[in-house]
């Protein structure tokens, strides 16, 4: 995929925003500038055709029919204009007037095409009152119709002067703009770049990253700076916790190998009787059956955290648990101790029947062999009822029980306890961090509670299905 330059992204985008606000600038100015010429031009035909109105004098013939005094009126080259008198005859008109511009219409303002041009046109009624000596100084009343009109040409012209001076000033100020935007941007993104190049720098062979003060300053960066610390600490946290696992599971192979190869020499160093013999090759059988349970171990941790398994299903919590209780019922009366399950029926959970048999075992079993003879081990499913409502799965037994100093670490893989914890109970220090990866794989939560010499409860929570 083809990478995209923020600086890029930003300059179009806040140049596009610009654009579009220059643009309707541009045409309310051009909207503004257009209504001032034209209520300009109407006060001018109000202005001028008052002064034909004033050049309108009798002519003093029997039709009582008036005229137009030229050396009273004196109208630019391209007005056209025309006077009616009261019965509609055409008392005078301009030059060459064309007849579109003059024939009478409507009173008031119009805007007509002839002859190539536009004409804002003014028709009004008027009432020139003219005196006359010989009727004892009452003037004569002469209505008239007076037509005039002005091209528009020169206010087409004064708006798109005013346009053309819009979109030049706009185009001006948005190249302005996008130098300093790129500039500004390129400063502004700079700590960015600084924060970009310390991370690339990190890599498997050193874990090592500080962020540059450039970041740490911008409020906006900080977080990701804190964020990028806190992801290689974990990411330091995780190699050291594989490391120690290749390590511990290196060492538990190793111990597991050499006893079987210890056992081996031990028949091997002199001629034997043939019940030696198969009391030494059970003894090898059973070796190799703890290290071939360590391998499956090993491998069911692993499968569990790369979260390989099926997908999960809503499960009846309880329902599976029967059934793990069914299964371990003769194991656990063989070790002296006894199972009282409370199962609450009808909690649905959503996991695979797989992983509810693994965590159910490996917690069963951990209380059954750190179970003194005699005592009993309880198993509840019920509704959690703190905060949210969750599935509850609660192991709890009365044995040796955990010391608080090693409660934080009874999760971590091949951790045993010297006493309790040992080898010989045939525990690996895998069983808790499977657990804790079925648990976490289901988005729950699992914490273990613990007394030296009383016993150990572990608490299991689920989301619901």
């Amino acid at each position: 995929m083809k990478a995209r330059s923020l600086v890029q992204r930003a300059t179009f985008s806040v140049l596009g925003i610009e654009l579009l606000c220059a643009l309707c600038f541009a045409g309310t100015a051009i909207w503004h500038e257009r209504r001032v010429q034209f209520r300009a031009l109407e006060v001018t035909l109000w202005g001028r055709s008052d002064s034909l109105i004033g050049a309108v004098q009798d002519a003093e013939d029997p039709e009582d029919r008036v005229k137009i005094d030229p050396e009273e009126f004196s109208p630019p080259a391209t007005d056209v204009y025309a006077v009616y008198s009261s019965d509609n005859r055409l008392v005078g008109s301009s030059n060459a007037a064309p007849s579109a511009v003059i024939t009478q219409g409507r009173d008031g303002i119009r805007t007509v095409n002839a002859d190539g041009h536009y004409y804002r046109v003014l028709q009004r009624q008027a009432l020139r009152i003219i005196d006359r000596e010989e009727n004892g100084g009452i003037g004569l009343r002469r209505p008239v119709t007076v037509i005039y009109a002005i091209r528009t040409d020169h206010v087409w012209h004064a708006v798109m002067e005013a346009a053309r001076f819009n979109v030049l000033l706009s185009l001006a100020l948005l190249l302005v703009t996008a130098i300093a935007l790129v500039f500004l941007l390129q400063r502004l993104l700079h700590p960015l770049k600084e924060l970009a190049d310390g991370a690339s720098s990190i890599n498997a062979a050193s874990l090592q990253f500080t962020p540059p003060a450039s970041a740490l300053q911008v409020r906006e960066l900080r977080p990701l700076a804190e964020a990028l610390l806190q992801m290689i600490a974990r990411l330091r946290h995780a190699f050291e916790m594989e490391r120690r696992f290749i390590n511990d599971a290196a060492h538990e192979l190793k111990t597991a190998v050499a006893v079987v190869r210890s056992t081996v020499q031990v028949l091997s160093m002199r001629t034997r009787t043939a019940d030696e013999y198969r009391n030494g090759l059970d003894q090898v059988l059973s070796d190799n059956s703890r290290v071939e349970d360590l391998v499956s171990r090993m491998l069911t941790l692993a499968r569990f955290e790369e979260r390989s398994q099926a997908p999960p299903i809503a499960i009846d919590l309880s329902e599976q648990l029967s059934d793990t209780l069914e299964s371990l019922s003769t194991y656990a009366e063989s070790s002296g101790v006894s199972l009282r399950p409370f199962l609450e029926p009808g909690i649905n959970v959503r996991l695979t029947p797989d992983s509810v048999g693994v965590l159910a075992s490996n917690l069963m079993v951990n209380a059954i062999q750190h179970s003194s003879v005699g005592s009993e081990i309880l198993v509840t499913v019920c509704l959690n009822q703190s905060g949210d409502t969750r599935a509850e799965l609660q192991v709890q037994d009365f044995g040796s029980g955990i010391s608080p100093e090693s409660i934080p670490h009874v999760f971590e893989r091949f951790f045993r306890e010297d006493h309790s914890r040992s080898r010989e109970t045939g525990g690996a220090g895998l069983g808790l961090a499977i657990c804790k990866s079925i648990v976490e794989n289901a988005n729950g939560t699992i914490e273990i509670q613990s007394v030296k010499g009383e016993g150990t409860t572990v608490t299991v929570l689920f989301p619901l299905a």
